[in-house]
């Protein structure tokens, strides 16, 4: 009998195997039904357990391998898959966030608003004669003093130059001269890398010529990002194109073989997956990692990725998958293409649409459409709708209601939550000073001014923590203050736009001074979305902390994502998250760190996905050029063997294990690879010189081509209280505004809050190097010569 029930077992077996090598995953629940509980060795439960999890239904998944475990408790592998499959069920990870909607073409070449629903443009203040007389200097010494800045930018970087053989040198010279030289970079990017992917007779959108602005578009911003420009309405819009900072010719986007080679996810597994533990970025916390996400989804998104069209790519013989999931292949949805292009005239072999507006407007937490945006009011005094307990409303989904929720997870949900707490905040505060307003002007107000926070965040809070290079911390304030306010003001003495603002952006801040598009519609390029896949930030698991306990509990990353985000908030609180994040440190952005769960995850409708992979086959796919002519295409000097790109021995074998030995296999190299592996950086920068370049040239052009941090970012449009607020406004202050219970943690302890919030006295200067050159512990800022060093850690 024993032997009869055996060879049934095994007959089932074969089948279940045969089903699964044919991709028929139902087919082995029908082959093992009744059989699995007969199996001692857990193989028939495994066996159901992967069908379950190849369709999607995690919960099944996870029940069949925990009995196969029960079998077998010394099988890792079946521990690993159940662990997995419970995280998945436990995010609903199989449900589609947001709802499946492709572009629509007709949607995307309709008009501009004609009556965008905003408040009435506010009376013109009444400008006293001593501030005329202020403005009217202001403008008189702009004239010479610009054009001294220019020939001191042009001394400093283009006589004496920027590049030594492959890289470049700015960082070693004097801190003056280095700042000097940041400008002339960023004025021959400005003058050679703005491409419009539009055809030069068509306005952004193909929208039509001599279009009136509706009513209120002057003083507020529209809910998908039209109308900032007056005379070309769909500039920036949600549903317009990326434009590209590489010429025309040099857009490829590669098919077939090309597009294979080297494999994207031998690519991934031998180059970017972490091995062993997560080297981590010691003058960093985990809400720096969450920030730059959260800025991203206001920035630029492909938007959902065609789910009947795939690439296919091969598994190698020897890779674990081909055990494990039991693929021959990894599959990857192919980006949604423009359905706006035209069979002539168009200047870019492909482009793409971003379904954001490419604003810095705040639409992760508004929307980029005015449905979203309505939904998201509580049509009372300007604010937005929270839940009784302060946190975001839920669907019915159990995912947190905003403005943006695709790739969600518990750090996108914090500072979703914050500023939207924020951003009631400041209705609170505009409302006690101008009682009359309606919930329309305190709404649009409000929003403006709680953009400009986040803004201002990442240009003189975020960035510098990240790079923390004096030079460049000197840069990024003057782009928001102007060099002469940093000089002689410190601290809180600070404002944006000064008693006398001088109209020029190196000396007087690109806030609030003339706008300049250098000649070219606004937009974030495809160049831009490519240099900020920033994953190997994440680490596996996040560690919570809850607050006053001591006690530390890891979570694995996937279990956060989606509906498990809302899950840790209510388990966890928002106090103690901000808490745990702000003393766990991210990972570094070099080779072999990038997150092994993010190697093997689950996406809705694909249970297998290698994010790693995919990164690399996006920059093919979209036609971004390879590590070598990016580099050429911003006027860098490109590699010449492998030994230029890192000095470490090991790497350079790995890089030609992968990409060949002959000498133009640098030409292969993959442009997130190559920047990840650059082995000389500035000094204190977290990322290379390469991605950089595309930094320099965004994160002026940002702020300097929206009408509303230049033109309009003034006492009319935004209010004496508002330019109060922001002059007052940092992430630290944010957050104890909102959960002051932190006041008692190492956040009162440090100055940036993306600083580890470490307590103390004396703060270790290797985990908070902003210190070494803070205007405020009595520096002198010009006269130290900035040491070149080694690979920020």
């Amino acid at each position: 009998m024993q032997d009869v029930t055996e060879d049934a077992l095994d007959e089932a077996r074969k089948r279940a195997n045969l089903a699964i090598d044919a991709g028929d995953f139902a087919a082995v629940r029908q082959a093992l039904e009744g059989r699995a509980a007969e199996d001692a060795s857990g193989e028939c439960e495994a066996l159901v357990g992967l069908a379950c999890f190849q369709l999607g239904d995690y919960r099944a998944a996870a029940a069949h391998y925990a009995l196969a475990v029960g079998h077998r408790p010394d099988n890792g592998s079946y521990e690993h898959m159940r662990a997995r499959s419970a995280e998945n069920a436990s995010a609903e990870i199989s449900v589609f966030v947001p709802p499946v909607v492709y572009y629509d073409r007709e949607a995307l070449l309709a008009p501009p608003t004609a009556n965008a629903g905003l408040p009435p443009a506010p009376p013109p203040l009444s400008i006293g004669t001593w501030r005329k007389v202020r403005a009217e200097v202001a403008t008189v010494l702009a004239y010479g003093i610009s054009a001294a800045v220019d020939f001191s930018t042009w001394v400093a970087g283009g006589l004496f130059g920027y590049r030594d053989a492959v890289w470049t040198n700015w960082y070693r010279k004097h801190l003056l001269l280095g700042v000097l030289t940041l400008g002339h970079m960023r004025n021959v990017l400005n003058r050679g890398n703005l491409r419009n992917t539009y055809p030069r007779d068509a306005l952004v959108g193909f929208a039509e010529k001599g279009l009136q602005p509706p009513p209120g578009v002057s003083h507020f911003r529209t809910a998908d990002g039209t109308w900032n420009n007056l005379d070309d309405p769909k500039e920036g819009a949600a549903g317009t194109r990326f434009p590209r900072n590489v010429r025309s010719g040099a857009i490829r986007p590669e098919f077939g073989e090309t597009l294979m080679t080297p494999s994207p996810r031998e690519v991934s597994r031998k180059l970017l997956a972490r091995e062993g533990e997560m080297k981590e970025v010691p003058f960093l916390n985990m809400l720096a990692a969450s920030w730059i996400n959260f800025q991203n989804h206001d920035w630029i998104s492909h938007g959902q990725n065609l789910l009947t069209e795939l690439h296919e790519i091969p598994l190698s013989a020897d890779d674990p998958a081909r055990v494990q999931f039991r693929q021959k292949h990894l599959f990857v949805q192919k980006t949604q293409p423009d359905p706006t292009r035209r069979s002539w005239r168009e200047p870019a072999a492909v482009t793409f649409i971003n379904e954001v507006t490419h604003w810095w407007d705040g639409s992760q937490i508004y929307g980029s459409d005015k449905q979203t945006v309505d939904r998201l009011r509580s049509g009372g005094g300007g604010k937005l709708r929270m839940s009784a307990d302060g946190t975001l409303p839920l669907d019915h989904g159990g995912i947190e209601e905003t403005g943006f929720t695709r790739d969600w997870w518990v750090g996108l949900s914090m500072l979703h939550t914050l500023f939207a707490r924020e951003h009631n905040a400041i209705c609170d505060r505009l409302s006690d000073a101008h009682s009359d307003w309606d919930d329309e002007r305190l709404f649009q107000v409000a929003r403006l001014i709680n953009a400009a926070v986040m803004a201002k965040i990442h240009t003189v809070e975020w960035t510098p923590s990240i790079l923390p290079n004096h030079g460049l911390s000197d840069a990024l304030n003057a782009n928001w203050y102007g060099a002469l306010t940093n000089v002689f003001r410190r601290g809180k003495e600070r404002k944006t736009l000064s008693d006398i603002n001088i109209r020029n952006p190196e000396l007087g801040g690109v806030v609030g001074n003339p706008i300049n598009k250098h000649g070219k519609p606004f937009g974030l390029t495809e160049e831009f979305v490519e240099v900020y896949r920033l994953h190997s930030l994440l680490p596996e698991q996040l560690r919570i902390r809850t607050m006053g306990s001591g006690a530390e509990e890891p979570v694995p990353f996937a279990a956060s994502r989606q509906s498990g985000s809302a899950k840790m908030v209510q388990r966890t609180g928002m106090a103690s998250l901000f808490y745990s994040f702000g003393n766990q440190n991210p990972g570094q952005l070099v080779l072999n760190n990038y997150p092994r769960f993010m190697t093997e995850l689950s996406i809705p409708g694909n249970p297998v996905f290698d994010v790693g992979a995919v990164d690399i086959l996006r920059a093919r796919e979209r036609g971004v050029p390879r590590y070598n002519e990016f580099r050429r295409q911003l006027g860098l000097n490109p590699i010449r063997t492998w030994e230029d790109l890192t000095p470490d021995a090991e790497q350079v074998k790995r890089l030609k294990e992968v990409y060949g030995e002959e000498p133009d296999s640098v030409e292969k190299l993959d442009l997130m690879v190559g920047t990840l592996a650059e082995g000389v950086r500035p000094t204190g920068f977290g990322f290379g010189e390469t991605l950089f370049q595309i930094f320099i040239l965004n994160a002026s052009r940002r702020l300097q081509a929206d009408r509303f941090y230049t033109d309009s970012y003034n006492e009319e449009t935004y209010t004496a209280e508002g330019l109060k607020w922001i002059d007052n406004a940092d992430l630290k202050g944010v957050i104890l505004r909102h959960y002051p219970e932190l006041a008692g943690t190492g956040l009162a302890n440090v100055k940036n809050a993306f600083e580890p919030w470490d307590v103390g006295g004396q703060l270790d200067p290797d985990r908070h190097p902003l210190r070494a050159f803070d205007k405020e512990l009595g520096k002198d800022r010009w006269r130290t010569v900035v040491q070149a060093g080694p690979a920020a850690p």
